[in-house]
């Protein structure tokens, strides 16, 4: 395959795509702090550096190191996509999952469990068990 899918966008404005991998840390240079990896798409360093300083909040200092960066059309051609028509691509959509209707027991259930482990007030855990209690449900 020696010439890429238009479909890919793998050139725009003369600039190629690339896959920039960068290591991001917090806080000053001479301090060491745990590590962020990202890996964005992008066509040229500036871009790139855009969509890694979003995933931060502004007004805090990152430090941020480009590690490396591949052009896709090397990964298109090591992966050897073949083009497709597409009538031949199915689309298979995931079965649809019906959300399961709640039994009393398993309300009850779990209104014990948050007056055990949320609730810190014993009058109000006592109350809330008191009023649960009260639900009548088959065993």
């Amino acid at each position: 395959m020696n010439t890429p899918l238009p479909k890919f966008n793998i050139e725009k404005d003369s600039e190629e795509l690339k896959v920039y991998m960068f290591t991001v840390q917090g806080g000053p240079v001479q301090v060491e702090y745990p590590e962020d990896f990202k890996a964005v798409l992008a066509y040229n360093d500036a871009d790139a550096l855009a969509m890694v300083r979003k995933d931060y909040p502004m007004g805090v200092f990152i430090n941020v190191r480009k590690r490396a960066t591949v052009p896709i059309k090397t990964i298109v051609d090591a992966v050897n996509l073949q083009p497709t028509v597409a009538q031949d691509i199915k689309i298979i959509a995931p079965p649809e999952v019906v959300p399961q209707e709640k039994t009393v027991r398993e309300f009850v259930y779990g209104m014990m469990m948050v007056a055990d482990k949320y609730i810190t007030n014993k009058r109000d855990q006592a109350s809330l068990r008191r009023i649960v209690g009260k639900i009548k449900y088959e065993k």
